[in-house]
């Protein structure tokens, strides 16, 4: 009996190769014509652009409003940052806690297109629209066609990449980076194909740009490490897989070495007075709010678990090693980052980008081998996300631009009144340099700490215990002793509702608006000018800060 060879995964390029094995068969019988249609050469990448452009542009439509909101305090934040000399960024973020590769990027960026708030945040829009192609490549470099356009319109109609492809961070550019991480990653370590020594060279670099970007990239480069591992367990190369492990990871930690001084002493003085300590629900409920919706999760677990479960029981084939590479590193990348929070807090949505590019891969892999059943699932998802029907119908209205700050709002106000050198003290102190961005360069600014010497940073070395040992005798009276008559205060809070169970950062910020304009209503030398702005009847929780200001009368 002749040996019947049978060609794993491994042995294709995409859906539709021929494996190695059968370019040497014998060749079969000629293709019929297809009822004398001529099949144009080029024909099917035309298309294929041209379905990316038109998803592109859906995601661009559904991505454009809210643009011009204000902005709100980390943005303030991130353009305080980029505002600097490119070569004073990477120095300046040891006081703020992040890494410096988005800063450097947005400072390019504003320099051609400048600091409004349609311009910084065009840019976090551009890294969101670039998911879509993307994820195309990467679904059908590694699974085919299908799950190329399943991904690509999982990317163009994320509510995660929607929501903060409209905010000057880096989250949109964290995921970015992270899908190229994690594609290259399987092409390497799942799969045994050709050009291995270039996508060894893309893991390199994008792990270390991983890195660069968000600390919680050490999640994901650590949840890669661990995936690599559930590759050499079954791969029967295992001296390739170890070599080429040792120049991927090596080879990121070189290049992340330079700044591994910098991240020690932000782990050692900088943190997260903000979060608390995440419960174990939460590490379940980070993975439902990057899919935007308990639905979907539902449809995936029901469409998608199947096929992913038989896919990895295969590890003898390159689909199914992926399958279990990807469970790898979904799991681990979101029980490394709960586990790293009991520790160092530091738990929030905003952060769990780091997630979306592991969870869009093994779902369009999911997804497109599960039939029927997945694209019925495919579709739903599409339509929760988006919700058109309902939408169009009336049923369900677009909601309206998230505006997180009134800080532009109350600037109007504000900068009227204002004379140069005149002071502004926040209590909440990282929102400085956004009043610096809508109060202007005019104004001197200040916190309990004392004066700001830099209004842009926020310096959030021990801030919590610093901010704890303020009183007005030691950083409001040598302020209001250093004015002259004439000089005015404007007194910044932030709008907060605190009561014994919240956090210390918030009740301190709240104990320190009472003292201070305790203080200053009681100081004899000073006169309101203007009373609380919002007023007190149009106060919303969510809308930032109100104002308070004083004359220096004697």
């Amino acid at each position: 009996m002749a040996q019947v060879r049978i060609a794993s995964d491994d042995d294709a390029t995409a859906e539709g190769a021929p494996a190695p094995s059968d370019r040497s068969a014998r060749p079969g019988p000629r293709p019929k014509p297809s009822g004398g249609r001529r099949r144009w050469p080029g024909r099917r990448p035309a298309v294929e652009a041209l379905g990316l452009v038109a998803l592109v542009a859906g995601s661009l439509a559904l991505r454009l409003e809210g643009l011009e909101v204000s902005l709100w305090l980390d943005e303030g934040i991130s353009v305080g940052i980029a505002s600097h000399p490119l070569v004073d960024i990477p120095a300046l973020l040891v006081q703020d806690g992040s890494p410096p590769l988005y800063y450097l990027l947005l400072h390019g960026w504003m320099n051609l297109f400048g600091d409004s708030a349609v311009a910084v945040r065009s840019l976090s829009l551009l890294f969101a629209l670039a998911m879509v192609p993307a994820a195309y490549f990467a679904g059908r470099s590694l699974f085919g066609r299908r799950a190329g356009w399943i991904a690509a319109t999982l990317a163009a109609t994320s509510p995660y990449l929607s929501y903060w492809g409209r905010e000057a961070r880096m989250y949109t550019l964290l995921a970015l980076v992270s899908l190229v991480a994690v594609t290259s990653l399987l092409h390497v370590f799942a799969f045994r194909r050709p050009r291995r020594r270039h996508w060894l060279a893309v893991l390199t670099v994008s792990l270390a740009l991983v890195l660069y970007i968000h600390n919680w990239g050490l999640h994901l480069v650590a949840a890669a490490a661990l995936a690599t591992t559930a590759c050499w367990f079954v791969r029967p190369d295992r001296r390739r897989v170890l070599v080429d492990a040792a120049i991927a990871f090596g080879g990121a930690a070189l290049l992340y070495a330079p700044w591994v001084p910098s991240l020690w002493r932000q782990l050692r003085e900088t943190g997260a007075p903000w979060s608390v300590a995440p419960i174990p629900r939460e590490a379940v409920s980070a993975v439902g709010s990057v899919l935007g919706d308990e639905r979907v999760l539902v449809a995936l677990l029901v469409a998608a678990g199947a096929p992913l479960v038989r896919l990895a029981l295969q590890s003898h084939s390159g689909e199914g090693r992926a399958a279990t590479s990807l469970a790898v590193l979904c799991g681990a990348t979101v029980v490394l980052a709960w586990t790293v929070a009991q520790f160092a807090p530091g738990w929030s949505p905003r952060y769990f980008g780091i997630f979306l590019a592991p969870l869009l891969v093994v779902a369009a892999l999911g997804l497109s081998r599960g039939g029927a059943t997945g694209l019925v699932a495919f579709a739903l998802i599409v339509l929760f996300w988006t919700q058109p029907l309902s939408r169009l119908a009336g049923i369900r209205p677009t909601p309206a631009p998230n505006e997180k700050s009134n800080a532009a709002e109350v600037a109007e106000t504000v900068v009227p009144m204002a004379n140069p050198g005149d002071l502004v003290i926040s209590t909440q102190f990282e929102h400085v340099p956004l009043l610096h961005y809508y109060f202007g360069d005019d104004l001197r600014y200040a916190t309990p700490l004392g004066l700001v010497p830099d209004p842009q940073v926020v310096d959030w070395r021990n801030a919590l215990q610093r901010l704890q040992a303020s009183t007005p005798a030691t950083g409001l009276d040598p302020l209001l002793d250093d004015l002259d008559r004439g000089d005015q205060v404007f007194l910044v809070c932030p709008l907060l509702t605190t009561g014994p169970d919240a956090l210390p950062w918030f009740r301190i910020m709240d104990l320190r608006c009472r003292s201070w304009r305790e203080a200053l209503d009681g100081d004899p030398a000073m006169a309101l000018r203007l009373d609380q702005y919002p007023p007190l009847d149009q106060e919303d929780p969510g809308s930032g800060v109100f104002v308070l200001g004083y004359e220096k009368v004697a």
